[in-house]
């Protein structure tokens, strides 16, 4: 699985819930193990704009993107997948879902015949329904069983 996988990963550093300020978000800590251990590609998924390091600003507007459903410009252009047929997706549970700039990501790659498996940060909701989403929005892709590991845990072994 190590040539043909990236593991391609949404994060924010900030103010983080239960946790306080952090250089390095839970999810980017999370992929970093990952691509570590399969000795992968990593690909960083971040928005042209960013997001507040206030945890409220924050929220207002992960909550505002989701209600419209938006696609958030990215920063870095989008990798080849020509050579990947598995993709490790690491992302924090927003609103019970996946960040929206994760859909921008998603919808400007080959996901046809990608087998995905869903790895998802968290305080309360773990998955959410986001293997749902994901195979109900990504039909051409294979969604694989997904884990889900709280943040605080990762924030918190990292100390």
């Amino acid at each position: 699985m190590n040539e043909n996988t990236l593991v391609a990963y949404f994060s924010r550093k900030g103010i983080n819930f239960r946790v306080g300020s952090v250089e390095k978000g839970s999810a980017e800590i999370l992929a970093d193990m990952i691509a570590d251990l399969l000795g992968t590609s990593e690909y960083e998924i971040c928005t042209a704009e960013g997001y507040p390091d206030d945890l409220e600003e924050c929220n207002r507007k992960a909550k505002q993107e989701h209600d419209e459903n938006a696609r958030p410009e990215l920063r870095n252009a989008l990798p080849d997948m020509s050579g990947f047929s598995n993709l490790v997706l690491v992302y924090p549970n927003w609103w019970g879902d996946l960040p929206m700039a994760v859909y921008t990501f998603l919808d400007g790659i080959r996901t046809e015949g990608l087998d995905i498996y869903p790895v998802c940060t968290h305080e309360d909701n773990g998955l959410a329904m986001t293997e749902r989403i994901l195979s109900q929005t990504y039909p051409k892709a294979r969604i694989m069983k997904g884990v889900a590991i709280r943040g605080t845990l990762i924030q918190c072994d990292r100390n």
